[in-house]
């Protein structure tokens, strides 16, 4: 719920599961609202801020050997700019890429969008010759 627009995602069933797991028998007991919360001992069944959620995702990254990871946003909102990214390379329609972000606009998409150089070098446009007294021919 990141920009204030509730968006709801179909879980595998393997995610489900693992969730149902969790919450039957690995979360700690809390009054928190939030699913996930700190298993750390001094910080148990407490919710989870920004900079330790950062440090989790980081520290995945590094452990699933992503090249070059430190010189890229690394944190959690790093995998909306991937999710995106991907959706776009597998030609995913903007407003439905907006959609799964929770965007009202496809304008506020583009930010997360990195321009797809393998697609764009698909689709050339051939570049009419000119005949002016300005443009000097080549050939």
């Amino acid at each position: 719920m990141k920009t204030g627009n509730p968006v709801v995602y179909p879980l595998l069933s393997s995610v489900g599961n693992a969730i149902a797991d969790y919450l039957k028998g690995g979360r700690p007991k809390t009054a928190a609202d939030e699913i996930i919360v700190s298993a750390e001992s001094s910080k148990r069944g407490q919710k989870m801020h920004a900079p330790t959620i950062h440090s989790i995702v980081a520290k995945y990254m590094r452990a699933a050997k992503i090249k070059g990871w430190q010189a890229k946003k690394h944190g959690p909102h790093s995998l909306r700019f991937s999710m995106a990214t991907n959706m776009l390379k597998r030609n995913v329609a903007m407003p439905i890429i907006s959609t799964a972000l929770g965007h009202k606009s496809t304008e506020s998409t583009k930010t997360y969008l990195a321009v797809d150089i393998e697609s764009l070098r698909k689709c050339p446009l051939p570049i009419p010759s000119i005949k002016s007294e300005f443009y000097e021919v080549r050939v």
